[in-house]
């Protein structure tokens, strides 16, 4: 290797993920479908801390013989968040999104079967960089989609309720969909705030628990004027996302379901707690 190419390696962000996808092959085999998914795969280690670091990378063969690199999300998001897949077609390299749910045509005896999305990403991976407007990023993570199933009017509850500004904070927000037995296995639409701001911006929920046909819980990591409770979820619990575990949460019902932000009467924070 030049001694330009080992500098250049040495100044990534991320150089751990870019050790986990050379050692899987996946650097080799982007490199062997084209210099663009090179650029496509290699891309991704450039920001510290990628989403992409959490998934399953693997490759596979065609009957070709083609290589087929596979991108299979974290447990819990596996179904709704799709599987990702870069294959040869035609003799060129294609990039495909497989999900599960909502289910489309299961077969005859009920088994949920793997259904293709319209994905007008190009090469990249779909989560490679941050969308242009919230309205692209909620519909890149299928909330218009879970908003369906729930029942609620996407463009009314996640769009029109917003200004401008809002639109801008919540689109630094992660969102993303994750089923969970006590909301019925239905999907639960996550708004995720970084972690440094969840003392004022919240973590949200939007679910149902079969009784109840939506819910929406709002969760901050300091006590505030609205919290019912304190909560927290320990390491290692299934269907949930990683950034609420090992943490305390101050929570509260919502009877409006438009995101905390855009409610009037924002909380105040006590001033006398503390972050976890």
């Amino acid at each position: 290797m030049a001694d330009s190419s080992r500098a250049a390696e040495a100044s990534r962000p991320d150089t751990g993920f870019l050790a986990t996808l050379s050692s899987a092959g996946v650097l080799a085999a982007a490199r062997e479908m084209s210099g663009e998914m090179e650029t496509a795969m290699d891309a991704m280690t450039e920001t510290t801390g990628h989403p992409y670091r959490n998934y399953r990378w693997w490759i596979g063969r065609d009957a070709d013989n083609h290589p087929v690199i596979h991108a299979m999300p974290p447990e819990a998001e596996v179904g709704w968040t799709p599987w990702e897949r870069w294959v040869v077609v035609n003799g060129k390299p294609a990039h495909q999104a497989w999900v599960l749910f909502p289910l489309e045509k299961p077969s005859a005896k009920g088994i949920p079967l793997w259904y293709q999305l319209k994905n007008e990403m190009g090469l990249e991976p779909l989560f490679l960089r941050p969308a242009a407007t919230l309205e692209a990023q909620l519909r890149r993570a299928r909330v218009d989609v879970a908003a369906d199933v729930l029942g609620l009017d996407f463009q009314k509850t996640f769009l029109d309720s917003l200004t401008p500004a809002q639109r801008e904070t919540y689109r630094q927000f992660r969102w993303v969909i994750i089923p969970h037995s006590l909301g019925a296995d239905q999907p639960v639409i996550y708004a995720l705030p970084p972690m440094n701001r969840s003392d004022v911006w919240p973590w949200e929920s939007w679910y149902t628990d079969g009784a109840i046909p939506r819910i929406h819980h709002v969760h901050y990591t300091a006590e505030n004027s609205l919290a019912k409770a304190r909560w927290s979820e320990s390491p290692g619990a299934l269907q949930r996302p990683p950034e609420i575990v090992g943490v305390t949460w101050f929570w509260h019902d919502s009877a409006s379901m438009t995101p905390a932000l855009a409610q009037p009467g924002a909380p105040a924070i006590k001033k006398d707690s503390t972050s976890p």
